[in-house]
């Protein structure tokens, strides 16, 4: 078998959870620049810049733009997209550990 092919399957654990971490840090990011983008949208929006806003100053957009921070619900991301980076690695692993089985298998 291919030397590093070896390396990298005796490495695999590792692999998995740098993946993991660096797929938790890029959504958390993400999402961070997703919150920033609508708290900028809404600042826009309010007419006159106290932060509150009144019912002359509600419009169809902001209600939108509420609606769809809402529903994405950015403020609880960090916490919700641990199990999700954790499958990924977990994914990775087991990938990993099938097709070593399967060229080890092959060569014997």
């Amino acid at each position: 078998m291919n030397t590093r092919l070896i390396t990298l399957f005796k490495h695999k654990g590792n692999i998995a959870i740098i993946v993991s971490i660096l797929i938790y840090f890029v959504l958390t990011y993400t999402t961070n620049i997703q919150e920033k983008q609508f708290e900028q949208v809404l600042q826009q929006l309010d007419v006159n810049k106290d932060g509150i806003y009144s019912d002359v100053e509600v419009t169809k957009e902001q209600k939108e733009t509420i609606e769809k921070m809402q529903k994405d619900s950015t403020g609880i991301a960090p916490f919700t997209l641990i199990p999700f980076a954790a499958f990924c690695g977990l994914f990775i692993f087991f990938g990993f550990r099938a097709i070593e089985n399967f060229t080890t298998k092959k060569n014997d």
